[in-house]
């Protein structure tokens, strides 16, 4: 594990993306976090809280919200990525699409900083929890999945012609197989009938060879299950609700902080609001950073350490900052090549973007496909590949690039030359017509 290069106790503020970026490799043990749920709508803070002025944008725009070089990033280095953006896009719509692209630059970092024994959680709700949960599956793997975890409440407003939506979806991954869990840390209490020897189910129960168990109630309380009802925020709430649009309560991360976790360990919150992570971590004695772009961020962690001062030994010092954190590690990427069997370092001078890189392609040879050599008559029938494949040590570079057909693009994947490729076409008979 390398050395974070970060304080204890930082506030960053601005675009959370640049601050991920800066941040050591495999630093974090943990990151909690709730980002915007695409609902497509604006959230104003409540007037004269202390989150007054609080306000965000939850809408999405491909023109608006796209980095050009997010997408040749991802189209280069992370394929499985970019599949998904492209399925939401065509279920969904560009608004999706765009919120996924935004949203997994940012998850690809995640990953990065996260230690080998790390957790990620992810808090969403079901306007786009399907799209997001085959992101998370394409970034860490789908083995790393461990929890859907529901977080059900009660409240008002309900609909006349559908069940009521009274729950979040919070999403468990790991970054490797040794996963922190502290079950005893999180154990909840047993329900009344269980704890009634008399008709307990524990104690009849047995097992399939007709041999009693024997079992008996933990006296730390029941194994949690996936499903955590913990409720909300009330309007009325006095001690905790700081008037912020979407201010979740401390039981709640409180409870994932305890579970994965351990005391000093490393908690991150790349959209920390208005810091309910960050108290939370301080309560639990857990170091902490968060980052959010609101002005108002680091003025309410202050307000809010302050408020708790009661659960706190000493009031901390907390740390601001608008500059990233200076990489002092190996400085590589969220998108690191895939482990290239031999790193070459790129050629020097001005980078260029995909669609500078297939105007020059084009200029070259015309609207061919370098696999099969057919002529088109659109450019759109073409997609930018490497020759030599990222996973095998080949650069981004345009002289390691050419335009390929869909369906030789869809045969040569990543693990085919052109010569490779050109080989299987003759072979197959799959070659233009002289």
């Amino acid at each position: 594990m390398t050395t974070p290069n970060f304080q204890n106790r930082t506030l960053y503020h601005g675009d959370n993306l640049g601050f991920l970026r800066g941040m050591n490799s495999e630093t974090v043990h943990l990151i909690a976090t709730d980002p915007p749920f695409k609902k497509g709508r604006d959230f104003h803070a409540t007037p004269d809280s202390l989150a007054a002025g609080a306000r965000f944008e939850d809408r999405w725009s491909w023109d608006k919200d796209v980095h050009p070089d997010w997408v040749d990033a991802i189209k280069d280095e992370r394929p499985a990525v970019w599949a998904v953006i492209e399925s939401a896009r065509a279920a969904s719509g560009p608004d999706m699409a765009a919120f996924l692209c935004w949203l997994g630059v940012r998850i690809m970092e995640m990953h990065r900083v996260l230690r080998n024994d790390g957790s990620l959680y992810l808090h969403i709700d079901h306007t786009a929890h399907a799209y997001t949960k085959a992101l998370l599956d394409a970034i860490f793997g789908k083995k790393q999945f461990i929890n859907e975890i529901v977080w059900a409440y009660r409240g008002g407003g309900v609909p006349r012609t559908a069940f009521a939506r009274k729950h979040d979806t919070i999403l468990w991954y790991s970054k490797g197989k040794e996963v922190t869990f502290n079950l005893d840390a999180v154990r909840i209490p047993y329900s009344e009938s269980v704890m009634d020897s008399s008709a307990s189910r524990y104690d009849k129960s047995y097992r399939s060879n007709k041999v009693y168990s024997g079992y008996r109630p933990n006296d730390l309380g029941k194994h949690p299950e996936d499903w955590w009802t913990i409720q909300p925020l009330m309007p009325s709430d006095r001690t905790e609700r700081t008037g912020y649009p979407t201010q979740k309560p401390l039981a709640l991360y409180e409870r994932i902080i305890k579970a994965s976790s351990n005391p000093s360990d490393i908690v991150l919150d790349p959209f920390c609001g208005c810091a309910t992570t960050p108290v939370a971590a301080e309560r639990l004695g857990r170091q902490w950073v968060g980052m959010d772009i609101w002005d108002g961020a680091f003025d309410i962690v202050k307000q809010r350490m302050e408020d708790n001062r009661q659960l706190l030994e000493d009031i901390p010092e907390i740390y601001y900052s608008t500059a990233p954190p200076v990489r002092t590690d190996d400085g590589e990427g969220a998108a690191p090549t895939l482990k290239l069997k031999v790193r070459m370092p790129e050629p020097p001078g001005p980078k260029m973007t995909h669609a500078e890189m297939k105007a020059v392609l084009i200029g070259n040879h015309g609207i061919e496909c370098r696999g099969c050599l057919r002529r088109f008559d659109d450019e759109r029938y073409l997609q930018l590949d490497h020759n030599t494949p990222r996973s095998d040590g080949g650069l981004n570079h345009i002289s390691n690039r050419l335009l390929l057909c869909g369906p030789c693009n869809l045969a040569k994947s990543n693990t085919l030359t052109l010569t490779g490729l050109r080989r299987l076409n003759k072979k197959n008979g799959w070659m233009a017509k002289e």
